[in-house]
């Protein structure tokens, strides 16, 4: 992993920052502001009033669903290793020409569309379909040299209203795998940075507070945000709401002290870790103890632009990076 974390890196051919909120044309709407949603090394950049509907399965088989009122807009399906692309395309064509009844449905099928061209996705075997009738669509099916997975992906809408351009804009930044040893999560305007090797363990929705918990053996990572702060504040100050959401805690020692995080007031706390609470067996604290030793750190901050209050926590092995990487791949509002 990169010493100082994941900084400005480019992510997917592009930067962090503008991948996470970027303008897209199309040919009905105008301008269109995208987002980054990001689910098991999976990635995809969409507008923003697109919502993350439904997930399955993990990192070596899954999907994701993204809706427009709860329309389905964009599906992605993966699983380990190579497939057959042109067999997949062809049993496609079968299901979307034929439908389950097998009769005809009216959709005619293009499988010369070329709306991605291969060069701008390096080391994958690709091949690309477009469809119309009482509904339209583009689609894709690749292997990945990479990270060794078969994926399909397709955007889908009604034949009024032209979304070519949004299609081919989200399946032009589709990606199936991180850079750097580095990957995006993102959900509902929330994105960042994590280790490749953080594996999903929990993740909230609510309609004011988003958290996502990766873990990397005995190493764990924590990314929250609220809205409407004023009602998570009750009235007080950041460090007041800090000392009193987390001073029951008692799996990790800590001190705290204010400090300024992306140009907003914030905190910034390190401590330790006491093992016994945290629920590590005997065997996993003997070889913590004998390693490196674990560290707890984190960082809150208010962005008032949005109207959000962010967390990162991090517990690692002593010399560790990773806070500092996540919260520097996180742009807590447009243009930050």
């Amino acid at each position: 992993m990169p010493a100082c974390g994941p900084t400005n890196q480019p992510i997917w051919g592009y930067e962090m920052r503008s991948s996470v909120r970027v303008r897209g044309v199309t040919r009905d709407t105008g301008e269109k502001d995208m987002i980054l949603i990001g689910w098991q090394g999976i990635s995809v950049r969409v507008p923003e009033d697109w919502t993350l509907a439904a997930v399955g399965g993990d990192r070596k088989s899954g999907y994701v669903r993204v809706d427009e009122e709860s329309r389905p807009r964009f599906q992605v399906k993966w699983s380990q290793g190579h497939t057959d692309l042109t067999k997949r395309r062809d049993d496609y064509v079968k299901r979307l020409t034929l439908g389950r009844r097998k009769r005809p449905t009216g959709i005619e099928v293009d499988t010369e569309a070329r709306f991605i061209s291969q060069r701008s996705k390096p080391k994958k075997e690709l091949v690309t379909l477009a469809w119309r009738g009482n509904e339209c669509g583009m689609g894709l099916f690749w292997n990945c040299e990479v990270c060794n997975r078969a994926l399909m992906a397709q955007v889908s809408w009604r034949p009024q209203e032209e979304l070519h351009g949004i299609a081919r804009e989200a399946l032009a930044s589709l990606d199936d795998h991180g850079v750097g040893g580095w990957e995006a999560w993102g959900v509902d305007g929330l994105a960042f940075l994590a280790p490749e090797d953080y594996e999903l363990t929990k993740w909230k929705r609510l309609t004011r507070y988003l958290e996502l918990s990766l873990q990397r053996g005995v190493e764990r990572l924590k990314v929250a945000r609220w809205g409407m702060v004023s009602l998570v504040l009750r009235g007080g100050t950041l460090p007041e709401w800090f000392a009193r959401e987390q001073g029951a805690r008692r799996e990790v020692s800590w001190s705290v002290r204010e400090a300024e995080t992306k140009g907003h007031p914030g905190l910034s706390a390190e401590g330790r870790p006491r093992l016994a609470a945290i629920g590590l067996r005997r065997a996993a604290a003997r070889a913590v103890r004998l390693g490196p030793a674990l560290e707890f750190a984190a960082r809150v901050w208010h962005c008032p632009p949005s109207n959000r209050m962010l967390m990162v926590e991090s517990l690692h092995k002593q010399g560790s990076q990773v806070l500092d990487g996540v919260v520097d791949s996180i742009p807590c509002h447009e243009g930050a």
